[in-house]
């Protein structure tokens, strides 16, 4: 997770979603054109989606939030 201090313009929420996704165990895996993702072999889902799933597991913050 990022304070924003730190977060630069090449920071991309989805790959940081993947990152803390995997880090806890889940297998992510993205479709040819990075537009959908698979977690753990489940269907396929949009970027947004892929971030909710991370927000609502507390494994990054949304934005505008500072711990």
């Amino acid at each position: 997770m990022h304070p924003p201090s730190l977060v630069t313009e090449d920071y991309d929420p989805t790959l940081e979603a993947v990152a803390a996704l995997q880090a806890h165990g889940h297998t992510v895996e993205p479709d040819e054109e990075f537009a959908r993702w698979q977690i753990d072999g489940r269907e396929w889902i949009s970027h947004d989606d892929l971030l909710a799933i991370a927000l609502r597991l507390g494994l990054v913050d949304g934005p505008g939030l500072v711990q």
